[in-house]
């Protein structure tokens, strides 16, 4: 489903949502497409969902670009800003920062005029350079 929102209808596809006990998918979309349409046609016989969502997949992705290159702003305003990422919904954006509170939510939510769900968390690393193991030739 991710496949067919994304190349075909980007601008209304916000995510999928599995609930495996009740085997469902449930599609987020902006209202407004056939991507309904074209994901019954893509998946015959699966239990689908639909719920509107308030963004669409690429504008969390652009918003969660925003906040990560106002870190800096951020720190100054004493919000340590560690990560961020869309909701699977549609609703909004996750935001990781040091202290996690709901007051930096709603300072968040009011500078960009959209749903800032806000999470305690630190960075962490990415992955390592890939080992090889060597081994004697003998």
């Amino acid at each position: 489903m991710d496949r067919i929102g994304r190349a075909r209808f980007a601008g209304w596809y916000a995510g999928t949502v599995v609930d495996r006990r009740a085997g469902t998918l449930t599609v987020h979309r902006k209202p407004g497409s056939d991507l309904d349409r074209a994901v019954r046609a893509g998946a015959p016989g699966a239990e689908l969902r639909f719920a509107d969502a308030e963004l669409s997949e690429r504008e969390m992705a652009a918003l969660v670009d925003r906040i990560v290159a106002d870190t800096a702003y951020w720190r100054q305003q004493g919000i340590a800003v560690n990560g961020a990422g869309p909701l699977s919904d549609g609703s909004g954006v996750s935001v990781l920062t040091t202290a996690g509170t709901e007051a930096e939510a709603a300072r968040l939510s009011r500078h960009y005029d959209a749903r800032i769900v806000v999470r305690p968390g630190r960075p962490t690393a990415g992955p390592g350079p890939r080992f090889s193991p060597t081994y004697p030739v003998g």
